[in-house]
């Protein structure tokens, strides 16, 4: 009778916490919410089941038969938590993105192990059939394992065993190249990024979100929510965008848990996105602006970022992880530029409401921001006065923000700019005249703004990108100007 009742409850106990579980789903999501609990789900029968198929196994002898006892309740809480992970398995599946027959084979078989599990609680309940009761635990880990093994391909590929060995079969995802400008693109640089880091969640047999990234036809085919990749516009397509979100958001991708791509990496994707994802062209075909020649360097022998001209020569400290937390927490990007000293790059791609007052947050990293990307954010001319004081300040984008010409008098004291996108704001020759104090400009981007070329022979040494259209070109003009692929 005592054990009858340790039964019962046993199972009152699993029923109501897996009642419980989804109760707490919020209305509308269950796709996520499932996601989220189903390894708990899956894992938990797995551990129990093989718990009590070694209790069994060590109760046959005789010294060990006491342990016979417990494998019933262990039983009916693993066959309870079998049922529960094939229920959650079938609802995760409709959400598709997964090869039908391997998940077909893997549900059958998760089926089978519930099945099994169940039919050994009535056996061992009523004693029936003794002498099977080891030999169908045996057959039961067997059909779990396996169901395990074609989970396991299909949440993290079919080399999830032995990608992380030494001898595991995935490529590096960008390697030393010898000559660099000679390299292609994306086979030699942008493609082995994705099979190292994207594939083995969109491929053939597990097309998470109905996106394949295995080769170029299905990139630019998208997936079920529409296209991934917008040829020069990376800040719109999603094969970029989902990179660079917070690391707690659910549509950051690679997911949080899975290995992500490193800074470099980043701003590779992004480089070959902005100048048209071409499949053919090399990297000497391509405009390269000062950040994306310091990861081309960082991948050819005997390079290093320390030399590169756009890079402060000094190491800067790490910076606090208290400080980039301020940031972070409002969907701004803080990344590393380089492997040995603090430098970073600062991107606030997916935070549009940062503003002015949030400028403040960059000052506790005003010795390590060396890239600044606030493009399309809130900013405005008094956030300008912030980043002024930014003394390794190379690289700011500020193309869709509200800054004038005033702002403009502000980053006239960045004298160690070098790069600044005014694309889409509301400055004047005015304002970009204050710029000719700022010796080391090397690029200036004025497309839709008041700039005219009346004013682009104060900037003899600056390449001026104009977005590719006709410059009108005044009869005192004695620069030839011509069109900026």
């Amino acid at each position: 009778m005592g054990y009858q009742c340790a039964y019962d409850e046993t199972f009152k106990i699993a029923i109501r916490q897996v009642i419980n579980l989804l109760q707490a789903a919020p209305q509308g999501s269950w796709s996520l919410f499932i996601g989220r609990f189903h390894p708990l789900l899956v894992h938990l029968p797995i551990g129990i089941l093989i718990v009590a198929f070694i209790l069994e196994w060590l109760s046959r002898n005789k010294r060990l038969a006491f342990l016979g006892s417990s494998v019933l309740p262990i039983l009916i809480f693993g066959a309870v938590s079998a049922i529960a992970a094939c229920i959650a398995g079938y609802l995760l599946s409709l959400s598709g993105g997964y090869e039908e027959s391997a998940l077909d084979l893997h549900m059958w078989m998760g089926i089978g192990v519930a099945v099994i599990a169940s039919a050994l609680c009535i056996l061992r309940r009523y004693s029936l059939f003794r002498k099977s009761w080891l030999w169908v635990s045996a057959a039961m880990i067997l059909m779990l394992s396996a169901a395990g093994h074609l989970g396991g391909n299909l949440t993290h590929g079919e080399d999830y065993l032995t990608a992380a060995m030494p001898f595991g079969s995935r490529k590096a995802p960008v390697a030393t190249i010898p000559n660099i400008e000679e390299a292609k693109v994306y086979d030699q640089l942008i493609k082995p990024i994705l099979e190292q880091k994207c594939v083995s969640c969109h491929n053939a047999g597990k097309l998470k979100g109905g996106l394949r990234l295995d080769s170029m036809v299905h990139i630019l085919k998208g997936g079920e929510n529409g296209p991934v990749l917008k040829e020069t516009m990376p800040e719109s397509s999603e094969l970029y965008k989902r990179l660079v979100l917070s690391d707690d958001d659910d549509k950051r991708m690679p997911p949080k848990g899975k290995p992500q791509l490193s800074p470099g990496q980043v701003e590779l994707l992004y480089w070959w996105i902005e100048q048209g994802a071409s499949t053919t062209a090399k990297v000497k075909d391509l405009r390269k602006s000062s950040r994306i020649e310091l990861v081309l360097e960082g991948l050819q022998p005997a390079s290093g970022p320390g030399n590169h001209p756009f890079m402060p020569k000094e190491e800067a400290r790490i910076a606090s992880a208290k400080d980039i937390d301020s940031l972070e927490m409002l969907g701004v990007k803080v990344m590393p530029v380089a492997a040995g000293n603090g430098f970073v790059m600062v991107n606030a791609i997916n935070a549009s409401g940062f503003n002015n007052k949030n400028a403040a947050l960059l000052l506790p990293l005003k010795s390590q921001i060396v890239w600044l990307k606030l493009s399309n954010t809130a900013v405005g001319d008094s956030a300008m006065k912030i980043l002024a004081q930014l003394p390794e300040l190379t690289r700011l984008s500020l193309e869709n923000t509200a800054i004038t010409d005033a702002g403009l008098l502000e980053l006239a004291k960045c004298k160690q700019l070098k790069y600044l996108n005014l694309v889409g704001t509301k400055v004047s020759d005015k304002g970009l005249l204050a710029l000719q104090k700022n010796k080391g400009l090397q690029e200036l981007f004025v497309y839709k703004t008041g700039v005219t070329a009346a004013v682009f022979k104060a900037f003899p040494d600056v390449r001026i990108d104009t977005g590719g259209y006709l410059v009108p070109v005044l009869e005192t003009d004695t620069m030839v100007f011509r069109k900026v692929k």
